[in-house]
């Protein structure tokens, strides 16, 4: 398997650039990479102690070198082998150690296991996950930028190869053992301890599901997708992790926030445990120069094609108002039912949400994976795709008296077509 990953580096340079980018390196016209399997070291004679594979990148300037170690199906890496081969590396001049499997990281800078930091003075630790390997492929297919027939080719197969279910390429695919207890422990009304097993099992499972669907997404939109990470918590995983658990006590939900390229705003997900519920939302601003809740969400409705029953709308206010919602379905006949109690003013800005009630599904490990793997590409197509962020218009250049008294004739004109229902203001 590693094997025939690595032998495709040098055939492909599209997909080496793309890989190889991620561990800070540029595959560029005179780059060379060589590759080599079942490598023995100097002065190590014990077969324990023999990588996978060696890979080998050169510039002509400068040369980097690692060790790759590989495991598919369920074995996960062995923290005692990659101190090992850490310290092979650092005693033969090799740069770094790349590991392969089916775990998941949020970069490949991150690790599924830990090791003494003094080991990564020397030498740097990296890790690409199968399934992300395969992600990238399929993003050079979709977006062609292999033009070679052959590369082309080879492309295809190594897609078609990873996609078999003989390799032992899995996706993460249903929670932690301890799932079912934790959501009934929060239906039951008791207390969340942060100290509680499943509670971290429960947020770690989350947190290699966001991997994953970031990748799932990536080849839904044929973009690279990316899992919105605090600044602080980007370079600490023990970290985040210990955020998401105070957050699931604290607010006993899950939540992660997707990148989609070009996208009017990041959609977040979010599991309820109390509800057992799943909803993914993007948050907009309103059309500031349009002045009626009428016509700010008309704007809005334009621009949503699907009446799905899922999908709802929030408004936000100025002020201290509490937000209020209704059902999309709802707003295409009265936009102004969303309308607070203060007639005369106006949302500053919008959240539309499909929310799924999961009810008995929510607690099965395998039916909640699927159903968040649902929910949020469904999210996407019915809405996602659709929105535009509204952008101020440039200022217009100063006029007479007469012609500004005309500008706002025809601005009220506007103002009374969007205060139409979206499908008399198409007619």
């Amino acid at each position: 398997m590693a094997s025939i990953f690595l032998s495709l580096l040098p055939q492909i340079p599209s997909l080496a650039g793309a890989v190889l980018n991620t561990v800070g390196l540029r595959v560029g016209k005179r780059t060379k990479i060589e590759t080599f399997t079942e490598v023995v070291l100097k002065d190590c004679n014990d077969t324990n102690n023999r990588p996978d594979g060696l890979l080998v990148v050169s510039t002509g300037k400068a040369t980097w070198s690692a060790l790759v170690e590989a495991k598919i199906g369920k074995s996960k890496l062995d923290a005692d082998q990659v101190q090992r081969y850490l310290e092979m590396a650092k005693a033969n001049g090799i740069d770094a150690v790349l590991t392969i499997s089916n775990e998941f990281v949020a970069r490949a800078d991150h690790s599924p296991v830990v090791v003494p930091k003094t080991l990564l003075r020397k030498a740097s630790l990296y890790h690409w996950s199968w399934t992300w390997i395969a992600t990238q492929c399929e993003i050079l297919s979709i977006q062609g930028d292999v033009e070679d027939k052959e590369q082309a080719f080879l492309l295809r197969e190594i897609i078609r190869f990873l996609k078999h279910s003989g390799t032992g390429v899995e996706r993460f695919s249903q929670m932690g053992a301890g799932w079912k207890d934790l959501v009934q422990a929060v239906t039951n009304n008791g207390t969340l301890k942060k100290t509680a097993p499943e509670v971290e099992e429960g947020v770690g499972c989350w947190l290699e599901e966001e991997r994953d669907l970031s990748l799932q997404l990536s080849r839904h939109v044929g973009q690279p997708v990316e899992a919105v990470i605090e600044r602080k918590l980007r370079d600490d995983p023990a970290g985040r992790l210990k955020a998401g658990v105070a957050q699931l006590v604290d607010a006993q939900c899950l939540t992660s926030i997707y990148r989609i390229p070009d996208s009017a705003a990041d959609i977040e997900v979010n599991a309820d445990l109390t509800r057992k519920t799943l909803s993914a939302g993007m948050r907009m601003k309103a059309p500031l120069d349009k002045k009626s809740t009428k016509a700010r969400v008309n704007w809005l409705l334009r621009m949503l094609k699907d009446d799905d029953p899922r999908i709802i709308i929030r408004a936000h206010w100025p002020g201290r108002a509490a937000a209020t919602q209704q059902p999309l379905s709802v707003l295409r006949d009265t936009p102004e039912v969303i309308q607070t109690e203060n007639k005369d003013a106006a949302p500053h800005s919008f959240e539309v949400l499909l929310v799924e009630s999961l009810g008995k599904r929510f607690a099965g490990r395998r039916t909640f994976i699927e159903d968040v793997e649902q929910v949020v590409p469904d999210f996407y197509d019915l809405v996602g795709q659709y929105l535009r962020a509204w952008q101020a218009p440039p200022p217009r250049p100063v006029k007479s008296r007469s012609t500004v008294d005309e500008d706002a004739i025809t601005q009220e004109t506007h103002d009374a077509i969007d205060e139409e229902t979206p499908e008399a203001a198409a007619r």
